[in-house]
């Protein structure tokens, strides 16, 4: 399947290993114009975003914890 996202830019969550990594690349590989990723563990984020920065779309990394009910707002306005 074929995803084009020109123009588009990404949220997603707990981004920084396995499934949700594994849709950032794709997101990022499908034409994405920009991506927020995040998870817990910024060293690992950071490295993420750079990974995928590297591919052509422009990534950034936000340390967050999803059990904070505060954490949405933050990530909606950082996107």
């Amino acid at each position: 399947m074929e995803i084009r996202l020109e123009g588009k830019v990404i949220l997603v969550t707990g981004s920084t290993q396995g499934i949700g990594r594994a849709i950032a690349e794709t997101l990022a590989r499908s034409g994405a114009a920009g991506l927020l990723v995040t998870g817990r563990e910024k060293t690992r984020g950071d490295a993420v975003a750079a990974e995928l920065s590297r591919l052509g779309t422009p990534t950034l990394f936000v340390a967050a914890d999803l059990g904070d009910p505060e954490t949405p707002a933050l990530l909606a306005q950082a996107c």
